[in-house]
């Protein structure tokens, strides 16, 4: 059985490219995402009876749990005939997801590195699609694939290009030699990513590419003077790549030049009253789904998780959010720590990024990172996975380090 849910995480993982498909036009009703979600939920069924989570996951799930029971309060006490959801569903399935897959990761430490690895060929087959006119739409220039938003689109070949790079060149899956031809797949993400035309894509992109070259850590000074040197030239013909392009060129420099942000400025002024006047306790989902109505004339995202949460549930439930995610990234903070592991600490730049400026608590694939960025520890790094003359770091055992943020309560509940 645990050979099965390995399988349905994998093949989860890949759909989750494909997250708004309805190749069925049910309305939004089904999707390939989550018609995979469900197999894996019941390929999980079996283990979920026998769970042990960790106690070092126990403050992160505390904390998600705490937030989600007081957003589903300040629901019920602001709900009103036409918006009384009180129960957030898309969220609640995320919580479950999250939870699943931090069991699933202690039972097996492996295994969502190599499902974020199967997502990044699920990109690939993304952007095959885009080079051969597969369920294209053009809008405003900037390319859509079965309906989905261009700005998650770009964000996903980012995240896709950031993991395979990391798998090739630190190879915590201990691939052979012939990783590397999985470097030749990068051109073709890059290509739909530009033609997304989310700028948030090509900055987080960017931002990981110099975070990756500053904290790639290396036991020769003259290798990592190379490395600077290499990222130097490769950042630049990068910048002139996308700044010679018509499409983000262009929006690029409106941003920089201008402050154009496509409206979300005119979004964010439009609910700060709400804020202002509910600051503490917020209003709820359904009270900031009626204040949408009465000023937008329907339900508009802020494209900012901070002023979401903060329109929801106030700053009461803005800190309990921020604890979450202060948790979360405080482990893979410490994987980063403990053994150079860059992955998890280049995730969190992208998951920062989609805080600001998008909708980041309905995205299937954010929870599966967090997910990942909190259980990365679990991956026993060792001497062994010292290759081609590149330390992946200090390789001290967890009884060893003396550190304030020790690790000893790392293999509790595996």
């Amino acid at each position: 059985m645990e050979r099965v849910q390995r399988i349905c995480l994998y093949i989860f993982c890949f759909s989750l490219n494909f997250e708004v498909w309805d190749p069925f036009e049910t309305g939004g009703y089904f999707s390939i995402s989550k018609f995979t979600g469900v197999l894996y939920f019941l390929a999980s069924l079996p283990a979920i009876l026998n769970y042990k989570t960790g106690i070092e996951f126990k403050p992160i799930l505390h904390s998600i749990g705490l937030f989600f029971g007081y957003l589903i309060l300040i629901n019920a006490i602001n709900a009103d005939a036409n918006h009384n959801s009180v129960i957030d569903f898309t969220m609640l399935q995320s919580i479950i997801l999250f939870w699943i897959l931090l069991n699933h990761a202690q039972s097996d430490p492996y295994v969502l590195e190599k499902g974020l690895l199967y997502f990044a060929f699920g990109s690939v087959v993304l952007a095959l699609l885009y080079y051969n006119g597969i369920g294209i739409e053009i809008i405003d220039n900037r390319v859509s694939i079965f309906g989905d938003n261009e700005n998650i689109i770009g964000q996903r070949m980012s995240f896709s290009i950031l993991i395979i790079a990391m798998v090739v060149l630190q190879n915590r899956l201990q691939l052979n030699r012939a990783r590397f031809l999985l470097l030749l797949l990068i051109p073709i993400m890059l290509e739909l990513l530009i033609a997304s035309g989310s700028r948030l894509a090509v900055i987080s992109l960017l931002a990981v590419f110099v975070a990756s070259v500053m904290l790639f850590k290396v036991n020769n000074a003259l290798i990592k003077i190379v490395v600077l040197a290499v990222g130097l030239v490769g950042f630049i013909a990068i910048w002139q790549m996308l700044m010679n392009n018509d499409l983000i060129g262009v929006r690029l420099q409106r941003s920089f030049q201008e402050g154009d942000l496509s409206s979300r400025d005119e979004i964010w002024k439009s609910i700060m009253p709400l804020i202002e006047q509910n600051p503490v306790f917020g209003v709820g989902k359904t009270g900031y789904a009626t204040y949408c109505n009465s000023v937008f004339g329907r339900y508009w995202s802020p494209h900012n998780v901070i002023l979401e949460i903060l329109c929801f549930s106030g700053i009461i439930g803005l800190s309990i959010y921020l604890f979450f995610l202060y948790q979360t990234f405080r482990m893979g903070y410490l994987t980063y720590k403990q053994n150079a592991t860059l992955l998890p600490v280049l995730f969190m730049i992208n998951i920062v990024g989609l805080l600001l400026v998008s909708h980041f608590l309905e995205l299937k694939i954010g929870w599966t990172l967090l997910a990942y960025i909190a259980s990365s520890h679990l991956i026993n790094a060792t001497s062994d996975n010292i290759t081609d003359g590149i330390s992946l770091g200090p390789y001290d055992t967890i009884e060893q380090t003396n550190d304030e943020d020790s690790y000893e309560w790392l293999d509790v509940g595996r």
